[in-house]
């Protein structure tokens, strides 16, 4: 064999050892490609699903908040509902001279067998507590002063040892404690 035909063989050899090399490196750079953009996909399907996770958590948190926030806007609304309630009541009682007429008979006749001494009342009730207080047994030793300021309705009754707040804000105000529940049960028993 010549030189020449060595050399070819030689080279033959050499290109087709190149070639198995660059073959190879060519797969193994494949693999390792296939194995990184797996990885890749992998890690972004994980940040995926987190973000994901984390936005339905988030909404989740707002969603309840909005929830309570409505909640409590209704509870606010409803609670100022039943304030006005017991203030129309009061008012109500208060400028119709029939209903306030029957609340200080009633009121008077709340007092009962006590020993009533003194009443303090407005000016504008002074006539009127005199008449109703004229049945009483006791008529001829109660004093009825006109010392509540004119918006103050109703009366305050002193009797033995005691002083009984007979005012129409009073018996408003123990109304609503008495009833508040009641009322509100009645009025908002489907809730929210």
């Amino acid at each position: 064999m010549g030189t020449e035909e060595v050399r070819t063989a030689v080279l033959q050899e050499a290109t087709a050892q190149a070639d198995a090399l660059v073959e190879a490196a060519l797969s193994r750079a494949s693999r390792i490609l296939e194995n990184e953009k797996q990885a890749l996909q992998a890690n972004a399907d994980t940040q995926l699903m987190e973000y994901r996770s984390k936005r339905q958590r988030e909404t989740v948190t707002k969603s309840a908040a909005l929830r309570i926030e409505l909640r409590n806007a209704v509870l606010q609304r409803k609670q100022e509902l039943l304030e006005e309630l017991y203030r129309s009541v009061e008012r109500t009682i208060g400028e119709t001279d029939t209903l306030y007429r029957q609340y200080l008979a009633r009121a008077v006749s709340a007092i009962g067998d006590d020993t009533l001494s003194l009443i303090e009342c407005r000016e504008d009730d002074t006539a009127v507590l005199r008449e109703l207080v004229s049945r009483r047994p006791d008529a001829g030793t109660i004093i009825i002063e006109s010392t509540l300021s004119p918006s103050e309705r109703g009366f305050r009754a002193h009797v033995t040892r005691a002083t009984i707040d007979l005012t129409l804000s009073a018996a408003v105000a123990a109304l609503k404690e008495e009833t508040t529940i009641e009322v509100a049960q009645t009025l908002f028993a489907q809730g929210i």
